[in-house]
Formats: C-alpha cells, sequence, structure tokens
C-alpha cells in the first residue's frame, strides 16, 4: 500500500480525497490504485457521478482510436463506481445498476463506431422509407437484469429485422452485414489492446449456441424460440433486455418472447428443469472445486436467482409484477402472491446484497472476474477490512451465514418436490404394468388402504383409458411421481374409496396440461389441500375438474385460513387486469378466472361452516359489484376513445355526464347466490339544450348510453374461451323491454311515481345503486326512499301484492306430487319476502327507515324494531328464511333441485303459510305468535 500511495503522490495526488480515504481505497483495490497512476482526469475527479457521453469523436473515425478511447472511459469510469461504492457513497444495488450503465453506454458507442466504420464500404442497411434499421443488441443475464458485477462479461444475442441490400459502394444482403456489425462490434469490445479491454463478450446464448449464425433474424427467432427452445432458455429469456433497437425489440417481445417465457398458466414443471440444471452446476461445481464460489457455490448467488427465476416462470404468465429482468425489482413481490414469507423475501434480499457486495469487491481489487475467496492471506484480509470485518474469520462466518440463509430456501423451494416416497417404486412399477388387480391391491397396502377393491378398480381405468394412452414421457412420469403421493395422504381419511375417485376425476380433466401434476407433486401443501376439497363432497371437486386453473388457489396460504374479504377480490382482480390493458378479451378472461376464483374460496368456507349465510351472499355480491364496475368502465373508455365523453348543458355551461348502474333483486339485496343472474338498471344525468358528446366522431348523448349499456352488456354476458360473467336481466327498466336501455334519471323518477305498478316499486325496496359515479348514486338513493315512502298506491297494495304471488306460485313452481320448491311453494322463500315488502311497503309512509335496507332479513328486522309485527313472528320467520336460503345455497352446489322433500319442511312451511294467510286476509299485520 505504501508503494501504491508512493506512485499516486508521484504521479500529482488525488483531488477530493483525504489521506484517510484515499488509503481505504487503496486498500480494497489495486485496479483503482492503478487507474490513479495513469489517468490524471480520474485524479482531478474522483467522486464524479458522470451524465457527459461515454466518448465523443471526430472523423474521420480509425479503429484505433475507438479501441483506445473506449478502454480508457471504461476503465475511468469503473474506478469512480468503486470509489464511491468503498468509500459508501452508494450502495451494492446501486452500484450493480450504474456497472450495467457502463456497459450500456459502452455497447451503444462500440455499435456506433462499428456503423461508422462499416459505411465507407457498405452503407447502411435501410427500410422502406429510407431510415437507418439498427441491430437490435439484447443484453441477457446480470447485463439484461440491469445488476452487472464489477469485472463481468457481457451475454449478448444480436437480433435484426430483414432490410433489402445495403446502400453503399458493395452491397451486400441484411444477413451479411448485420453479421460483420456483429462481428466489428464484438471485436471492439472484446480485443485486449495495451489499454486493456471495454467488455468480455459472450455469444453463446444465442439460437443454437455457438454452432447458430451470429446474427438472427426476428423470423429466425420466433421459428427457434417455438421449435427449439428448451426450458434453460425461458430462465436465459427472463433476463433479456434491448440495448439498442428498443422499438423494434418491443414487437417481438409481445409477439414471440413473452409467450415462449411466460406461460398463461401455472408452470410448475419449471422444477424438474431447474433440479437438472442445479445438478449439472453441483456437478461443475465439485469437478472444479468451487465449494466456495460466491456465485456457483451452495446457498450463493445463483441458487438465488434461480428462485426468483423460476417463481417468475411458474406465475409470470398471470402477474405482470413478475416480468421485470431485475431480481432485486421482482422479489419483493415473491411475499405478496402465494409464493414465499414475507420472511424468506427479507432473508433472501439481505444474503443476495451481501453475496452480490462480495463478488463485488472480490473483483474490484484486481478487476478480475472471479468469484471465489482469495487464496493470499494478504489479499483476504484487505477485502474483509475493506467490507468492515475485523478479520477474515469474521467475512467468512458471514459469509457462511448468508450461505445457510439461500441454501434452506433453496431446498425447500425447488428439491423438496423432488424427493420420491420410499414406498413408491413398487407401486409405480406395478401400476405402469399390471398384471392383475391382485397385484394392484398389494401394492396400495404401503399406504394404509385395507380395502381397496374399488381403488384398484378407479386406478385400472385410469391406467388402461384414452388418458393415459395419450400422455406423453413427461405426463407418465409426473403422473407416476403424484399417484403415490395423493395415495398415502388420501389413504388414512374416512371414504378414502370417494376421494380417490374424485381427486382422479380432477388429474383426468386436467388432460395434456400436466404442469398441475407437476404443481401437486412439487408442493406438498397443494396436495393435502385437493384432499381435503375433495373430502367436503363433489362440488369444490367438479369445480377444479372443470377449471384446473382452480389448482392455482391451492398453494395461497389464504385458501384455509384467511376469511375472503372485498379487498382480496379487488386485489386479485387489479393485479390480474394489470397484463390484460387494452385487451378486451383478455379482461374478460382474467374476470372469469378471478370470479371463479373468488366463487371458489367462498363455497370451500361455506360448506366448512366458516362462513355465515348472510356472509357468503356479501361476498358473492362483492365480485359482482367490482366485476360490473370495471365492465362500466371499460365500455366507458371504449365509447370515449372513439367519441369523447357526452356532455351536456348550455352553451359556455357544459358538463360531463355521469352514468350509475342499479342492482334490483338478489344483487340489489346483497342475496347472490351461487348462480344468480343480475338484474340492472341503467340510469345517466344528460340534459339541457345540448346533449352529445365532444367527439372526435360526435353523436347524441342518447345514442353514446344506447351504445354504452349495450357494451357493458355485451361485457358481462359474451360467451368467450373462459365462458360468461354473469346472465343479465334488463326487464325491471321503466318500460320493461320496450323501454331505453339506459333511462335518464329524472325520467326514472317520473316513471316510478306516475306510471309504475305496484310489483315495480316492490323491486325497487330491493334495489341499490351498484356501480358508477358515486353522486349520482346517492342521488338515486334519495329518489328511491321518497317514491317508496310517498307514491305507494297502499289502498291496493294487498291485493296487488297477493295476486302476484298467487301467479307466481302457479307459473314457476318446480315440485311435483310429495315436493316442496322451497323458493316459489306455498310456504317457501318468495312468500317470506313478499311479506316483508308488504309490511315495509304498507307502513314506509309513517317510518322512513324501513326502506333504509334492500335485504329482506334486515327489512324483516326492521319491521320488528318499529313493533309493527310482534317480534317472536319475526324471529321465527328470519328462522325459517335463513334456513332456506341456506338450502338453496347448498343445493346449487351440490347440483341439487330447489324442489326438495315436502315432508322434511312441513313445520316451517306450514307456519310461514299461517302467516300469509293471516296478514293477506286483512285481519292484520301481526299474527297471533
Amino acid at each position: 500500500m505504501e508503494r501504491w500511495l508512493e506512485r499516486i503522490a508521484s504521479a500529482g495526488g488525488v483531488a477530493g480525497l483525504d489521506a484517510h480515504d484515499l488509503s481505504r481505497v487503496v486498500e480494497a483495490s489495486e485496479f483503482v490504485a492503478n487507474a490513479f497512476v495513469v489517468d490524471a482526469a480520474l485524479r482531478n475527479s474522483p467522486l464524479t457521478d458522470e451524465a457527459a457521453p461515454f466518448v465523443t469523436w471526430t472523423e474521420p473515425l480509425d479503429e484505433v482510436t475507438v479501441m483506445r478511447d473506449l478502454r480508457r472511459a471504461r476503465r475511468r469510469r469503473l474506478a469512480r463506481i468503486a470509489i464511491r461504492e468503498i468509500l459508501g457513497v452508494c450502495g451494492t444495488l446501486e452500484t450493480l445498476k450504474a456497472l450495467s450503465a457502463v456497459a450500456d453506454d459502452a455497447i451503444r458507442a462500440a455499435l456506433d463506431a462499428a456503423m461508422r466504420l462499416l459505411a465507407p464500404r457498405f452503407g447502411h442497411s435501410r427500410d422502406d422509407k429510407g431510415a437507418i434499421v439498427p441491430l437490435v443488441v439484447v443484453g441477457m443475464g446480470k447485463l439484461g437484469g440491469q445488476e452487472l458485477n464489477f469485472s463481468s462479461d457481457i451475454d449478448l444475442i444480436f437480433l435484426y429485422r430483414p432490410a433489402d441490400e445495403t446502400d453503399g459502394p458493395r452491397q451486400v444482403d441484411c444477413f451479411e452485414y448485420y453479421t460483420r456489425l456483429g462481428q466489428k462490434l464484438i471485436a471492439i469490445l472484446d480485443a485486449t489492446t495495451e489499454d486493456g479491454f471495454v467488455f468480455r463478450v459472450d455469444m453463446r446464448l444465442r439460437p443454437f449456441g455457438d454452432s447458430g449464425p451470429l446474427v438472427a433474424s426476428f423470423t429466425a427467432l420466433e421459428d427457434y424460440l417455438q421449435q427449439h427452445g428448451r426450458d434453460w432458455e425461458r430462465y436465459a429469456w427472463i433476463k433479456a433486455r434491448a440495448i439498442t433497437g428498443t422499438d423494434l425489440y418491443a414487437d417481438i417481445f409481445d409477439d414471440v418472447v413473452r409467450p415462449f417465457v411466460f406461460r398463461r398458466y401455472l408452470d410448475f414443471g419449471v422444477f424438474e428443469s431447474l433440479r437438472e440444471m442445479k445438478g449439472l452446476i453441483a456437478r461443475e461445481v465439485e469437478r472444479r472445486e468451487l465449494k466456495d464460489d460466491v456465485k456457483l457455490g451452495r446457498g450463493g448467488i445463483r441458487e438465488v436467482e434461480f428462485i426468483v427465476q423460476a417463481l417468475q416462470l411458474v406465475r409470470g404468465g398471470s402477474d405482470i409484477r413478475l416480468r421485470p429482468q431485475s431480481l432485486v425489482v421482482v422479489l419483493p413481490h415473491l411475499s405478496s402472491h402465494k409464493l414465499l414469507s414475507e420472511e424468506s423475501v427479507r432473508s433472501l434480499a439481505e444474503s443476495y446484497e451481501f453475496l452480490r457486495r462480495l463478488e463485488n469487491r472480490l473483483q474490484m481489487y484486481a478487476d478480475e472476474q472471479t468469484h471465489r475467496l482469495p487464496a493470499d492471506p494478504s489479499r483476504a484480509e484487505r477485502i474483509a477490512a475493506g467490507l468492515g470485518f475485523t478479520d477474515y474469520a469474521a467475512l467468512l462466518e458471514e459469509f457462511a451465514r448468508h450461505r445457510a440463509v439461500v441454501a434452506e430456501a433453496f431446498d425447500t423451494l425447488v428439491l423438496a418436490g423432488g424427493a420420491a416416497l420410499p414406498e413408491a417404486a413398487d407401486f409405480e412399477a406395478t401400476f405402469a404394468n399390471p398384471s392383475d388387480s391382485t397385484s394392484v391391491i398389494a401394492s396400495l397396502a404401503p399406504f394404509g388402504h385395507a380395502a381397496t377393491i374399488e381403488i384398484a378398480s378407479e386406478l385400472a381405468a385410469l391406467r388402461s383409458g384414452g388418458y393415459y394412452r395419450r400422455l406423453g414421457d413427461t405426463g407418465r412420469r409426473r403422473l407416476h411421481a403424484f399417484l403415490p403421493r395423493m395415495l398415502a395422504s388420501a389413504g388414512s381419511r374416512p371414504e378414502a374409496d370417494a376421494i380417490v375417485r374424485r381427486v382422479l376425476s380432477v388429474v383426468e380433466a386436467i388432460g395434456s396440461r400436466t404442469a398441475y401434476l407437476a404443481l401437486l407433486n412439487e408442493n406438498p401443501l397443494a396436495l393435502r389441500r385437493l384432499i381435503e376439497i375433495c373430502a367436503l363432497g363433489n362440488y369444490l371437486a367438479s369445480q377444479v375438474a372443470a377449471h384446473p386453473l382452480l389448482l392455482d388457489e391451492l398453494v395461497d396460504p389464504r385458501l384455509f385460513d384467511t376469511t375472503p374479504s372485498r379487498a382480496q377480490f379487488a386485489e386479485e382482480m387489479a393485479l390480474r387486469l394489470e397484463a390484460c390493458v387494452g385487451d378486451t378479451e383478455a379482461s374478460i378472461a382474467a374476470l372469469r378466472d378471478v370470479q371463479r376464483a373468488a366463487i371458489f374460496r367462498v363455497a370451500l368456507f361455506d360448506l366448512t361452516d366458516r362462513l355465515p349465510l348472510m356472509r357468503v351472499s356479501d361476498r358473492l355480491t362483492d365480485v359482482a359489484e367490482l366485476i360490473l364496475q370495471h365492465a362500466m368502465e371499460h365500455a366507458w373508455w371504449d365509447m370515449v376513445a372513439v367519441h369523447g365523453e357526452p356532455r351536456c348543458g348550455t352553451a359556455g355551461q357544459l358538463r360531463t355526464c355521469r352514468i350509475a348502474t342499479i342492482g334490483y333483486g338478489k344483487l340489489g339485496g346483497h342475496e347472490l347466490g351461487y348462480g344468480s343472474d343480475l338484474d340492472l338498471v341503467f340510469l345517466h344525468d344528460s340534459a339541457g339544450e345540448i346533449q352529445e358528446t365532444a367527439g372526435p366522431k360526435v353523436i347524441d348523448n342518447g345514442v353514446f348510453f344506447l351504445r354504452l349499456g349495450q357494451k357493458i352488456v355485451h361485457f358481462l354476458t359474451v360467451h368467450s374461451a373462459a365462458g360468461r360473467l354473469y346472465e343479465v336481466d334488463m326487464r325491471l327498466r321503466p318500460s320493461g323491454k320496450g323501454g331505453l336501455l339506459m333511462t335518464q334519471i329524472d325520467a326514472f323518477a317520473t316513471y316510478q311515481r306516475r306510471d309504475a305498478w305496484t310489483w315495480e316499486h316492490q323491486a325497487l325496496l330491493h334495489s341499490r345503486a351498484v356501480a358508477g359515479d358515486p353522486d349520482l348514486r346517492a342521488r338515486f338513493e334519495t329518489i328511491r326512499t321518497d317514491i317508496l315512502c310517498r307514491e305507494v298506491r297502499r289502498d291496493r297494495l294487498r291485493d296487488d301484492v297477493r295476486q302476484m304471488r298467487e301467479r307466481m306460485r302457479r307459473e314457476l313452481s318446480e315440485a311435483r306430487a310429495g315436493e316442496f320448491d322451497v323458493k316459489q311453494d306455498p310456504g317457501g322463500i318468495a312468500d317470506i319476502e313478499f311479506l316483508a315488502q308488504y309490511w315495509v311497503l304498507r307502513h314506509a309512509g309513517d317510518y322512513a327507515p324501513l326502506v333504509q335496507y334492500a335485504d329482506t332479513i334486515r327489512q324483516l328486522e326492521s319491521i320488528g324494531s318499529a313493533a309493527l309485527v310482534d317480534h317472536a313472528v319475526i324471529d321465527r320467520l328470519v328462522a325459517i328464511y335463513r334456513r332456506y336460503r341456506s338450502l338453496v345455497h347448498h343445493g346449487t352446489l351440490e347440483g341439487r333441485s330447489r324442489a326438495l322433500p315436502a315432508a322434511e319442511h312441513a313445520v316451517d312451511r306450514a307456519y310461514v303459510t299461517e302467516v300469509w294467510e293471516f296478514v293477506m286476509s286483512g285481519e292484520g299485520d301481526s299474527p297471533p305468535v
């Protein structure tokens, strides 16, 4: 160190660094010490964070100048980065980004030089408008992730968009031109001169590796990835980032690269390939004695990268937050979406930063591409001191701690799913080549099945069926690994035969998408939850069989432990829709997936008696409202993009019109069931002399709202590959089918006051503003209250209600002899609902708070609270109503008709009928208790 300091002093000293800081820098990096000696510009401004161009050249340009200037610029910039980190001016992650920026700048400068050096002979490749078509240089690995280490090589891929021949004196086709350009670029960056090199360039990640052409056209890349792309290349292409030609690369990324890397469905099969890759690396580490390698050794940087990249591949297709190239950007999101615990993410982030800091210091010492701890004791102590440790032993202790953290996380996530059950070998051999049922039964014994003739029969049917024959080698391997795990989990449970049968129905429904089998093999918790779900009956199992994407829910820690909430659904919906901006079909599919998952979660809590009836309906209503709000916003912005916002008023005083959606029936009353449709009415507040859109394509507001309503309904009801979201009923709008699809709110109020029938006021009682503009929604609620309190024809109310109910009984009952339609028959749900409606409408003029609620139970409770009907009657009706609603809910889940054995419900039915007859006969509102 003294010798270095003497040489630096002889060269003129370093401005801006005191003796202590200069000693710290020289102690940590002989590369920087040498740079101080040879570079006066560095000595004059060692801490400058340069914003100036990387290099500046004048014409004519020669290759010697290019090589010299780039190398000196690189040395100066890297020295300044090293000084800033050593002195604590910037952190490790900031250093990685700064190093990547140096590489980006050097590549762009070198490409510019290469093009200028080739231009006198070959000219340029141009498009049909005469613009130069650039070579697309794609950074891979740590360069792509903007996390380059100090003395790293750079992984590059060269792509080009085909064009005509070049326009120079010697015209060549674009392939030859870009090949020559790529060769020149590599030489400028990679060649070693008296000034060193700029960056070592590695091109082995290109299509077909070293045996492939140096440059690939966009078409060639697409063909390669579709036909030859391997799993390890998906890991590589996660990091791909265009450094030049970014606009050109954006198109091929969306069309080719992203679909190759990120699959729509969960892709837990990546762990199988990751274990193979890790095995190869482990053998290489052993061969080359790299156990203490910071990058490749056990618990090293590569294992953190594997963890993050694997989870990106698993979920990046559905979660846009997991698609960035940067590990440090993605890692925090892994704790928020069913992947890693928050504690694991924090520990991995801390360990990754430590390992990258150590890696940089190893390389900063002499600008060497090394990842191994130093053998030289002097260098080891200097590196330890530079990192703030008292001695090298303390550094090794901290290094060991972080490696243990990473290794444990890697083993838990990646290696756990690869372990086979000890009992599996005999079963797998018997299942793959069964001789008779006796051998199959014997092979099942270790899994806890005593009487297994039914299970053996199910397995035999699976083995001999078309599903098994259609499986490829990978699928059969995954199935053979899955079945023993499943049998071991299901064997000790009551009704194991039924559980296994349901699980196998799910397996067959998965079909060729055996990545779901990989999910269950890799994640023991997911398999255990599938078994538990299949133990609950047919509904949840049939849902998973019909929609295998629901297997995704099995790895969500909230599935069994956290009660479903509106906030959960909203978060999930926003996350899924973020990846579908501008794509209507994709948005509908994403919402359908969220809807299915939400209903699945609600049904699970319902069937395990952890969610009361009212909360079940609330959560189902929440899902509908969230979807409806998005449908309105999507349709609105679609229309506005073409016609502009609808405006109204007078000249000089125009305002934007507002819309709202009113939910009727079960939606309005927070009483949605699992198969309920949506009764909707759309309102707007357009009024005034001027009522037209702002353009560019101006239309009358009436036309705008008609088309807007059609778009909303189409969004909700269209049959897509994912199915439809909801059935929608618009018949409750003013004038029914003959009325406008979207009604002006004042016209709505006028209709309800002057022309509405009693049944329409009954329907209005079960209405509620569910989406749209808050002010317009509040205005509707005011109108609703006023109409229900003031405009109901109470002189004929009882007769109207009774007649409507008798008509429904005649026309809507599904019961046969000896059965009771729990919804429509006398003494059923509709009788209780009509009683509540009658009582509320009859007394609302004197007791306005009665109309506050839109659901039947709270309407009944309000009647009781106002002492209009005896509390004992109300309490019994509410209890019966809850039982009836629960029967309907669970009947829907199990696929049963709502027509039930009449004898089982005779007591409840008789009581409701007695109350109905008393009230509707005119004897009074409160029957005897």
